[in-house]
């Protein structure tokens, strides 16, 4: 099997440093000149990684084809481009339709939408993909996780919740500082805070029909320390705003 990338930023480098960790990467890795230094630094590391100039060399090497360039420029790029009908198109553009980048794509019949994320560097984390597609399944699987949602309109909520990564090492770092200013080495401090929050959120992920809210309460010894903390921040609002840094996050997206 051949991939390529049109478009040569972090997720592009995610997706493809996952696959060549995995053991099992593609024959062949076509990506795209741009961003020069990110492409050179790929085909230094990974044997199987081919540097292709202009966009359409990517397109005519690649059985699947990555489209991970900018929203917003799908039409300057790929109205440029010729593509075959037995190819699969995978856009990983947030917020354009299936339907736009089919038009875009003709006479390809095969057009798949997905959220990877950053950590599939790593082999790890969830991969949202719409619609399931056997060899787009595989790949992602071993990047991590493959979640495939019932309907396309439900991607973009996935997406939303992406917008709580930088909140979420805030909250890591917030704590791993406070740890230091208490007397504990920092490397340690953060160390550990990551290492819990890694240990929850897998426990998070086998609770029976995502029911967390029992974990929540399970944690809660009467009148232990999850019970005060929780009980502090109850006082200050809650969690509340997360679902309105959410919300406005929604209207952003529309």
């Amino acid at each position: 099997m051949r991939i390529g990338f049109i478009g040569t930023g972090t997720i592009t480098e995610a997706i493809v440093t996952g696959l060549c960790r995995s053991g099992r990467p593609p024959e062949e890795i076509w990506i795209s000149s741009r961003s020069e230094h990110r492409a050179l630094a790929l085909e230094k590391a990974w044997p199987r990684v081919r540097i292709a100039a202009p966009n359409q060399a990517v397109a005519d090497n690649a059985d699947i084809l990555f489209l991970a360039f900018l929203p917003g420029q799908e039409t300057g790029i790929l109205n440029r481009l010729a593509f075959r009908r037995d190819q699969v198109i995978v856009t990983l553009l947030a917020g354009v339709p299936l339907s736009r980048i089919r038009e875009l794509t003709a006479p390809a019949r095969t057009v798949i939408r997905a959220i990877p994320l950053p950590c599939t560097a790593l082999n790890t984390g969830p991969v949202v993909m719409f619609p399931d597609e056997p060899r787009v399944n595989t790949l992602f699987s071993l990047t991590g996780s493959v979640l495939v949602p019932e309907k396309e309109e439900q991607l973009e909520i996935f997406s939303i919740i992406t917008a709580l990564m930088a909140p979420f090492y805030a909250l890591t770092d917030t704590v791993a500082a406070w740890g230091e200013a208490r007397g504990l080495d920092r490397a340690q401090a953060a160390a550990y805070t990551s290492a819990m929050f890694k240990a929850l959120a897998l426990i998070a992920e086998t609770a029976p029909d995502g029911d967390i809210g029992t974990l929540v309460a399970d944690s809660m010894t009467p009148g232990g320390l999850n019970e005060t903390a929780m009980a502090v921040i109850s006082e200050n609002k809650g969690f509340q705003n997360i679902i309105s840094a959410l919300d406005e996050v929604v209207k952003k997206v529309r």
